[in-house]
């Protein structure tokens, strides 16, 4: 007598149902790798921004020009304008502050648009056009309220926003 030996067709088919159900249950853990990773790039890029803008004051704090609407302080072999003490906001002071590849072009690992008196930075896309301001890195300058005596000066901000990566 002549014995067949495998898995049956119904033995099979609880397989595939089995691993169906699983790949079905794990599969959302990773689909959103691109948008974790974006999040954490940015993440990256916030916490640089507050450490320069962090050791810009204390620069400009060592020159007494943390009170001055425009300035100056070395950065190294270079030099970095200040607005009360903290770094001007725009795109070519940020990358003298910042050691990332921040790019107006299509080219690069941070693109970065200047909206109104703030910058905008992104993770790069390959493109200058289809940015979304729900998932950037927003940092704007420090201000200055009052004349005199009562005057208020207000740090430079770094906002992330990650709602839509």
């Amino acid at each position: 007598m002549r014995r067949n030996s495998g898995f049956t067709l119904v033995e099979l088919i609880v397989v595939i149902v089995i691993l169906g159900i699983l790949a079905v249950t794990a599969a959302p853990k990773f689909m959103n790798l691109q948008g974790d990773a974006k999040i954490a790039s940015l993440k990256g890029v916030q916490a640089a921004l507050n450490s320069a803008k962090s050791l810009t004051y204390g620069k400009a704090l060592v020159h007494g020009a943390e009170k001055k609407a425009a300035a100056t302080v070395s950065n190294g072999s270079d030099s970095v304008d200040i607005v009360y003490g903290y770094p001007k906001a725009e795109i070519e002071t940020l990358k003298k502050v910042l050691d990332l590849d921040l790019t107006t072009g299509t080219t690069g690992d941070y693109f970065g648009k200047v909206d109104g008196n703030a910058v905008m930075i992104y993770v790069h896309n390959g493109s200058d056009t289809g940015y979304e301001d729900t998932c950037s890195v927003k940092y704007e300058p420090a201000t200055k309220t009052g004349d005199g005596t009562s005057a208020k000066y207000e740090p430079a901000k770094v906002t992330l926003t990650v709602t839509g990566c």
